[in-house]
């Protein structure tokens, strides 16, 4: 675990710059790297919560409100992971077609709880990324906020493909669906709408334009149902 123990050796907790940075990458790198990359970073929570607590407040080296987002990053980032040790069957980008191939879509209930926890994560990022907005500073051109939305786009966008096929396979098998799998679809429609928020606003700095394709989201919900679907 060569980048672990690299972090490691860091004075990460004396500068909250250089921390929010490895922050970033150990994001990419969970989210991108190999399966065994997520096994990894699971033996590494302690280390990533000492990294948390062990971060001044305020004003830290002359840089402002760092350490609030540092936190709340981890904080973030153990929720993935927590989200992975329970459902070991997801690549680090919840790639839906590798799901089907390790695990299928025939059990309604597995999927239930399988779409139900993959929302609350995306809530806990649509969270962080409203406090990395917050955060902007008025005088910075905030290159290093703006750096985290990078993976947080990305991870956000990968979560709401699966989420859609998802639920249209399991509306599509789910006996009496229109009723039984509500909850779940207006929890994906507030989040289809959040997430067309948050990539608009993205899609308006240039400097995160010029780093990744912001998505582009219909104005409305996909229809879960199928085109043929009649109310």
């Amino acid at each position: 675990m060569p980048v672990w123990e690299a972090m490691k050796s860091q004075p990460l907790k004396a500068n909250d710059v250089q921390c929010f940075k490895a922050i970033i990458t150990l994001h990419k790198l969970i989210r991108e790297g190999h399966h065994v990359t997520i096994q990894e970073a699971l033996t590494q929570t302690k280390f990533l919560e000492d990294l948390a607590h062990g971060l001044g407040g305020g004003v830290h080296n002359g840089w402002q409100n760092y350490s609030v987002l540092i936190r709340a990053y981890i904080n973030f980032l153990l929720a993935k992971l927590e989200y992975h040790r329970l459902h070991p069957e997801f690549n680090g980008m919840f790639d839906y077609r590798e799901y089907v191939s390790l695990r299928g879509t025939n059990d309604p209930n597995e999927g239930y709880e399988t779409i139900g926890d993959l929302m609350s994560l995306q809530d806990r990022l649509d969270e962080f990324q409203k406090l990395v907005f917050r955060n902007f500073q008025p005088a910075s051109n905030n290159e290093c906020r703006i750096a985290a939305l990078v993976p947080l786009v990305e991870e956000s966008y990968g979560i709401y493909k699966f989420a859609t096929h998802m639920l249209i396979a399991m509306h599509q098998r789910v006996d009496g669906a229109e009723q039984a799998l509500e909850p779940l679809r207006k929890r994906y429609n507030s989040q289809h709408y959040a997430l067309r928020k948050f990539y608009y606003e993205c899609s308006n700095l240039r400097y995160l334009t010029s780093l990744i394709n912001v998505p582009r989201l219909p104005q409305h919900p996909v229809n879960l149902f199928g085109d043929d679907f009649v109310p």
